[in-house]
């Protein structure tokens, strides 16, 4: 009996362990913004990393800059594919955060991007995204 036992939870933590990968696909994702820019990364177990995008962000001064990702930022991802990574420029004070969701094969999110430039003039961007795993 107590055999049994041991070999049901055993079970059981495999298919717990299988449906929370079974939320999404591993492998390179690609797919465009709401601004009709290209966005990609890749997705692992671990979570979403090597991000490529880039969006354009209106500031106060009446100017338009462009805001092009780094690779460096991770973002975990939840036991439900959800994931959120937050890109700083050293430059001009710019934060971008790419937040979104993975399910099987697809994913979607947004992009909120704001900063001070230097002179005190205020930047704002937001935008949605949707990808593809390829």
């Amino acid at each position: 009996m107590r055999a049994a036992a041991v070999a049901c939870v055993a079970l059981l933590s495999l298919i717990v362990a299988a449906s929370a990968a079974a939320w999404f696909k591993s492998g390179r994702y690609a797919g465009t913004t709401s601004q009709r820019t290209k966005i990609s990364f890749k997705a692992t177990e671990l979570g979403v990393k090597k991000f490529s995008y880039s969006v354009d962000i209106e500031c106060d001064d009446g100017t338009t800059r462009e805001f092009i990702s780094g690779e460096s930022a991770k973002a975990p991802l939840t036991d439900k594919g959800r994931f959120r990574a937050e890109f700083v420029t050293a430059d001009e004070n710019i934060t971008s955060v790419v937040s979104g969701k993975l399910k099987r094969r697809r994913g979607s999110g947004t992009i909120e991007t704001a900063g001070t430039l230097p002179g005190g003039w205020k930047c704002h961007s937001s935008a949605t995204w949707s990808a593809v795993r390829r």
